[in-house]
């Protein structure tokens, strides 16, 4: 993790993180970094928890994130791939009779997506680490938005996200992809800029165990909900026809 912290203090990242975490609150920091170095990074999934491993997701303050090199490649991803896109999600959902289109009926963005809809967590598409600094990291330290998550990442990159993570009071768990994945910093930088030639895929024990995450946050009844797009993160919201349901019921 030190070459990685070494390497991205030249860059912008680097500095904004400094900026925005560490210099602002430098005892949080500091416990996230002692704290990371105690995890074990070599197994299929880690908990990020200080306090109440066995918690599961907290409602509208969990997110879930995703990356975007999950996107498929052939037939390629409607939305392009290294954006916070998913136009099955955000579009092609609201529909009454939604259509899969072929890129998308593998996709494991869209799975998982279409699970955490029934959670009530955010879902996010996470590119650069800049992006994920400002969207996920900030808004949890200095609005406390978020307070757990499920998180399905490069091996190279857990370690730096761990810490993160705590220092912004973020609990859940980090799955590690199986293949496709960056091992080392030159191609984590190229991929950082949206450079990245492979697809990353999510193996099958931990497409279980995530699955089985999430349906153990399922809301039940599932109200009919929808995303909406509020900068780069996916919210859950009620429909306008389940709302009236909602009303018609009530009145009755």
């Amino acid at each position: 993790m030190w070459a990685f912290c070494l390497h991205s203090l030249f860059r912008e990242y680097g500095w904004q993180f400094l900026r925005r975490v560490a210099v602002p609150h430098p005892v949080k920091t500091g416990r996230a970094v002692l704290d990371s170095g105690a995890l074990d990074f070599s197994g299929k999934m880690i908990a990020i928890s200080k306090e109440t491993p066995d918690q599961g997701l907290e409602d509208a303050r969990s997110i879930i994130g995703v990356g975007f090199c999950l996107k498929p490649m052939s037939p390629p991803c409607m939305s392009g791939r290294a954006n916070h896109d998913c136009h099955y999600l955000e579009h092609l959902l609201h529909c009454e009779t939604p259509q899969i289109p072929v890129c998308c009926r593998q996709c494991a963005i869209r799975k998982i997506g279409m699970m955490t809809l029934k959670t009530g967590a955010a879902f996010y598409i996470m590119t650069s680490a800049q992006d994920i600094l400002f969207d996920l990291f900030t808004p949890a330290l200095n609005e406390e938005r978020f307070s757990s998550g499920l998180f399905v990442l490069c091996r190279y990159s857990l370690r730096p996200f761990a810490v993160g993570l705590l220092a912004s009071g973020i609990r859940g768990w980090l799955f590690p992809f199986e293949s496709g994945d960056c091992r080392d910093y030159k191609t984590w930088l190229l991929a950082d800029r949206g450079i990245k030639e492979e697809r990353t895929e999510i193996n099958e024990p931990n497409q279980e165990t995530i699955g089985e995450l999430l349906a153990k946050a399922a809301k039940e009844p599932m109200p009919n909900t929808q995303f909406e797009r509020r900068g780069n993160v996916l919210y859950p919201r009620i429909s306008a026809n389940d709302r009236v349901q909602r009303t018609d019921a009530a009145d009755a």
